[in-house]
């Protein structure tokens, strides 16, 4: 590598390291900036000479720069979820993956290796709960002491505080598998926008506002439903809650892409898109109703992207 490369190779582990420890520096907008850790490295190494030395290198000295500054337990845990991440996507970014692929493939890369780290940590998965059942109880009665100290209501009732405990460690696979599919699908995207035109030579994103998920994932969300509805077994139902919630997520992305198709038709003004995805995504009822959008898109085909089925016959004008 040539005296540039090697710069840009501190550079961009710099910027990773930094991105990544923004969330123990900054409220809430760091933790927000500590998922756009792996583009720096995406956008310095993909399309351009020798990208797995280049992103190896820059991922190794932001894990370095993160262990000095953090602790070797945070520069761990940098390597072992979005350091990780980031080697497979510029990976599969170069042999011209679908983005979807490389979402799952990152994201499920991420969970595994962050699992079976604190798995070693804490010595069994009974512990492990354990230890999340404190670290959420601990951190409520932390945020309920602040709203004290400023003179404000409690956010969660004391009685109810024990029941969202139980249920965030009872969904935590699920909500650990979305943060980092949304995390890798954010970087993805953002490095599409800012420089994949000019460094990928194939089209990572097409028309997302065509995109449908494919048919046959409609079984899996049917099977984690009836999983997580009718076996008696508390263990594999809660297995199938949590792997319907990811299946239930794609067809949330469904919903969305439908609804930016009709925007696009209605020339609809791009503040009010945002509100309208705003409220989408922290109202859990309207998010629901997205969700089923997309389920039935698989029959409806609100879009109009499939061609006519010949045996439709007159029905064909009004479905």
């Amino acid at each position: 590598m040539n005296r540039r490369a090697v710069i840009g190779m501190i550079r961009t582990g710099a910027l990773a390291a930094a991105l990544f420890l923004a969330a123990g520096a900054i409220p809430i907008v760091g933790g927000i900036a500590t998922l756009f850790a792996p583009a720096p490295v995406l956008i310095y190494a993909v399309g351009r000479p020798r990208p797995l030395v280049r992103s190896i290198g820059s991922i190794l000295l932001a894990g370095v720069l993160i262990g000095l500054l953090a602790g070797w337990f945070g520069g761990g845990a940098y390597l072992i979820t979005l350091g990780l991440a980031t080697l497979i996507m510029v990976w599969m970014l170069e042999r011209r993956r679908p983005f979807e692929l490389i979402v799952v493939a990152a994201a499920s890369a991420m969970v595994v290796a962050a699992t079976a780290a604190a798995l070693a940590a804490t010595g069994s998965p009974a512990a492990l709960l354990r230890a999340m059942q404190d670290e959420l109880t601990s951190g409520m009665t932390r945020t309920d002491q602040f709203y004290k100290a400023l003179g404000l209501p409690t956010v969660v009732p004391t009685d109810i505080q024990g029941t969202i405990v139980e249920m965030t460690v009872k969904l935590s696979a699920a909500l650990a598998a979305l943060t980092s599919a949304v995390a890798v699908l954010l970087n993805l995207r953002l490095f599409w926008r800012w420089a994949g035109k000019r460094q990928l030579q194939y089209p990572l994103f097409g028309d997302l506002a065509r995109w449908s998920a494919p048919e046959w994932l409609i079984w899996a969300l049917i099977a984690t439903g009836g999983t997580a509805m009718l076996v008696p077994f508390a263990p594999i139902a809660d297995i199938g809650i949590n792997c319907f919630l990811c299946v239930a997520a794609v067809y949330l992305g469904q919903g969305l892409a439908i609804m930016t198709f009709y925007f696009q038709v209605l020339a609809v003004p791009s503040l009010v898109r945002g509100i309208i995805y705003f409220v989408t995504m922290v109202q859990p009822v309207v998010a629901a109703i997205v969700c089923v959008a997309g389920v039935f898109d698989l029959w409806i085909d609100f879009r109009r992207l499939k061609p006519p089925s010949q045996e439709a016959g007159s029905f064909g004008d009004f479905l």
